[in-house]
């Protein structure tokens, strides 16, 4: 959704509280695909003269992502709470010199999809778990072994494991 700040600009001391639309169905993240199951979100902006806005931002969204170990889905919840100041004076330029791009702002127009989509990106955890203690998938077929045993043999150890199973096996109780 884009919001236009023009006129919150030429209100002195203006304030806007703004619950916009999270448009998306799906948040895209190189290959990977995830569902937005839902989001709350709200954003207010202040106007704080001399082209100066400063805006808050809180709110959660909730996404659908496959466990790490098994592959169950799991409903994870980013939790956005962030304040910027924006400065209209500067240019692009000028932005990408200071290193504070703004991709979700282009001159008076602040676009919150864009926004939203940052913060996420910088909120993914690096591995999402369906429970601390998963088992994960069996490496043979492919079974989730939270649901059960699967039905393969006891997987084979490679070449460099077998002189311990020898020891472990010489060792072992009849």
């Amino acid at each position: 959704m884009l919001i236009d700040l023009y006129e919150l600009l030429q209100e002195e001391d203006g304030q806007r509280n703004i619950c916009p639309a999270f448009e998306a169905k799906e948040f895209k993240v190189n290959k990977e695909v995830y569902p937005v199951k839902g989001y709350n979100i709200s954003f207010s902006f202040h106007n704080d003269g001399k082209k100066h806005v400063s805006f808050k931002c809180t709110g959660e969204v909730t996404l659908q992502i496959p466990c790490d170990r098994c592959l169950e889905p799991v409903d994870y919840t980013v939790n956005i709470d962030c304040f910027k100041d924006l400065d209209l004076n500067k240019t692009s330029e000028e932005r990408i010199a200071d290193l504070d791009e703004e991709p979700y702002l282009n001159g008076t127009k602040f676009n919150s999809e864009v926004f939203i989509a940052n913060e996420i990106l910088v909120h993914l955890p690096m591995k999402v778990l369906c429970r601390t203690d998963c088992k994960g998938i069996c490496k043979r077929c492919g079974a989730n072994l939270n649901l059960g045993a699967c039905k393969c043999k006891d997987t084979e150890p490679g070449t460099g494991m077998s002189k311990i199973l020898d020891v472990f096996n010489q060792f072992k109780e009849v």
